[in-house]
């Protein structure tokens, strides 16, 4: 390759890191949590070298709505979830106890896994833009949240209120996932990420829905062949 090959791929790997930073991120300001309550949410798999208030392992509804957290202090191990089958979709409920704060809903860093050893990093916010709420995602590394809601949902009550909520489409499913301490929030001096829940996009059905599926693709199977036996 000759140099201005070598100078126009690089010009072109450049424009490509630019476009991945600029990714177009969709800012809500919906403040009823019913609308990003979901079917089920990740288990806290290591509930019990963490702090915070959240009663049990599992996030719920009702534990979202009253600000309920779990959180990651400097020096503790990352926050751990897991679902019960791989998923590249998931919603983050970020835990907001320091309102006016720029790094408080940008506080993780996300990393995904499907063997619970070997971790891929995901997401990680290195600045966040505003001089006050709602705050939006400024620079990044790896996959930008698809939607925030940045501002407070739930009616609050716990160590903090559940805030920023983020949609995250990765494209890879993963069924562990790891949130560490963003740059962002290193940098500010608040090293401590602060989750209310993490969610699955796309819920695995039960067993249930599964064999309701398996009977309609049979009685279309028999239809079919009914069919062609007449024919």
């Amino acid at each position: 390759m000759d140099r201005n090959s070598i100078f126009a791929a690089a010009l072109a790997a450049v424009a490509m890191g630019a476009t991945t930073q600029a990714q177009a991120v969709t800012y809500l300001s919906d403040s009823n949590l019913a609308d990003f309550t979901l079917a089920q949410y990740g288990t806290f798999t290591n509930r019990a070298s963490l702090s915070g208030d959240l009663p049990g392992s599992t996030p719920t509804n009702s534990t979202i709505d009253a600000g309920n957290r779990v959180y990651g202090a400097d020096l503790s191990p990352p926050i751990l979830v897991s679902f019960s089958a791989p998923t590249s979709g998931i919603r983050v409920f970020s835990n907001i106890d320091h309102l006016g704060s720029a790094f408080d809903g940008y506080q993780y860093t996300i990393l995904g896994s499907n063997d619970g050893i070997s971790y891929a990093p995901l997401f990680n916010a290195l600045t966040v833009v505003g001089s006050g709420e709602p705050f939006t995602l400024g620079a990044y590394t790896g996959t930008a949240p698809t939607t925030v809601d940045n501002v407070l949902v739930g009616t609050g009550g716990g160590q903090g209120t559940t805030g920023y909520i983020a949609d995250f489409t990765f494209a890879t499913a993963y069924k562990f996932y790891e949130f560490g301490a963003s740059n962002i929030a290193t940098q500010m001096g608040n090293p401590d990420q602060e989750l209310s829940a993490v969610g699955n996009l796309a819920p695995i059905p039960e067993p249930e829905t599964y064999a309701m599926m398996l009977a309609g693709l049979g009685a279309v199977g028999f239809i079919a062949r009914r069919r062609a036996k007449k024919t």
